[in-house]
């Protein structure tokens, strides 16, 4: 999964209206979206313009929050 912000509120209006109806996407805290590559396309075939944010090397956010650690030894 890619981690994208748009850039501006504008952007970010039409971005997710294009990406909420054609393709799948993660809405994150703080204006972030994760989504896939082809969902990328489609952002680019419709003039969206928006930036892809560097991989983490911390542990997924994402993945915390859906997999929440409930056992501890």
């Amino acid at each position: 999964m890619i981690k994208i912000r748009f850039a501006s509120e504008a952007d970010e209006v039409n971005g997710f209206y294009v990406l909420a109806t054609g393709s799948r996407l993660r809405t994150l805290p703080n204006g972030l979206y994760e989504l896939n590559k082809p969902a990328l396309a489609l952002l680019d075939a419709n003039s969206r313009p928006y930036a892809v944010l560097p991989p983490s090397g911390a542990a997924d956010e994402s993945e915390a929050i859906r997999n929440p650690l409930t056992v501890e030894l």
